[in-house]
């Protein structure tokens, strides 16, 4: 019985340890290299373009109403009108022209807000009576004084240009001068106070005496006229008249004596110099005060704001005859410095 359950070969723990000592000394299992896998990367979208954007037009700035008054009483305040119409650029201002003879037409712009602009004394007076309560910017109105005690929101720009420029533009017509008369009203006693200012700026003698009629200003002349080389003449209505304007120019070429005046006609009758206002200028100028006006910005603004230019013609003959150096141009420009 014995035989009959004898293994025939080794037992199996014999042949597990065989097994594995084969294992241990054999050559080393070969690991099959992989294959590498390549992912292509989807492509990231790209941002979306924006929309362009349609600029919102500009908002147009309402224009501006001005009522520009011109003096039909004398043909010498059209052109500064026209050159003033042309200072107000149209995108900012929308004017409407009217005359002192067709002040009707003022009185569809009283429910309107409308600055003024009056050329000439008559304009200042029409644009009062018409719009009374409308802000008035003025110009060509020698004796302004009047239209300044209105008590209504009004500014004026001057009529003549500045004094030193007129006596500076003398000096150089006439390098002798050294004494000069000035006769005026009690009117005229601002314009006195600067001339006197020019003149000593100018190192000038300036005598100035005060005339309650033409007749007394002749009378005055006469009496300076052993004292001076030059006669300063402002326009003075109640200083002066035509006769007794006549009269002085015609006392002075018998003296020997220059003559800077306020109006080219008298260069005929025997003026040296006349200073005018440049019409361009005066332009420029009022545009400059009405832009502050519609602005708001006037609590820095001059009653009278003062011209920067002044045209001088001279009369080369009467230069002559008082021996002045040769005149190169009888007509020109003179501007205040910058």
């Amino acid at each position: 019985m014995r035989n009959a359950y004898r293994r025939t070969g080794p037992p199996a723990a014999v042949m597990f340890l065989l097994l594995a000592g084969c294992a241990a000394t054999g050559p080393p299992a070969v690991v099959p290299e992989l294959e590498p896998i390549v992912v292509e990367a989807a492509p990231l979208p790209l941002p979306a373009r924006p929309e362009p954007v349609t600029p919102a037009p500009p908002r147009e700035t309402p224009r501006v109403d001005i009522a520009l008054v011109v003096d039909a009483s004398t043909p010498v305040h059209a052109p500064v009108a026209d050159e003033i119409a042309a200072a107000l650029p149209a995108r900012r201002y929308r004017i409407t022209r009217v005359t002192t003879d067709a002040a009707a037409e003022l009185d569809a712009l009283r429910s309107r807000r409308v600055t003024v602009i009056a050329v000439g004394p008559e304009a200042v007076r029409t644009a009062r009576a018409a719009l009374p309560d409308k802000p008035v910017v003025f110009c060509q109105v020698p004796s302004y004084a009047e239209a300044l005690e209105t008590g209504a929101p009004i500014w004026g720009v001057q009529t003549l240009p500045p004094l030193e420029l007129q006596l500076k533009s003398w000096q150089a017509v006439d390098p002798s001068l050294r004494t000069i008369a000035l006769i005026v009203s009690a009117a005229g006693a601002p314009l006195a106070e600067e001339a006197q200012r020019a003149a000593h700026a100018l190192a000038a003698d300036l005598l100035v005496e005060t005339s309650d009629s033409d007749r007394e200003t002749l009378y005055l002349f006469r009496r300076l006229a052993t004292e001076v080389d030059g006669l300063w003449l402002l326009p003075d209505n109640d200083a002066l008249s035509p006769q007794v304007l006549r009269e002085l120019l015609s006392y002075a070429a018998s003296r020997g004596i220059g003559v800077l005046t306020f109006n080219e006609a008298l260069l005929a009758r025997g003026a040296l110099l006349t200073a005018t206002a440049v019409p361009a200028d005066v332009a420029a100028t009022v545009a400059q005060v009405v832009e502050r006006v519609v602005g708001g910005q006037t609590a820095q603004l001059q009653a009278m704001t003062p011209l920067s230019a002044a045209e001088l013609a001279v009369n080369a003959t009467v230069a002559m005859t008082l021996g002045l150096p040769p005149v190169v141009t009888t007509r020109w420009v003179a501007r205040e410095p910058d």
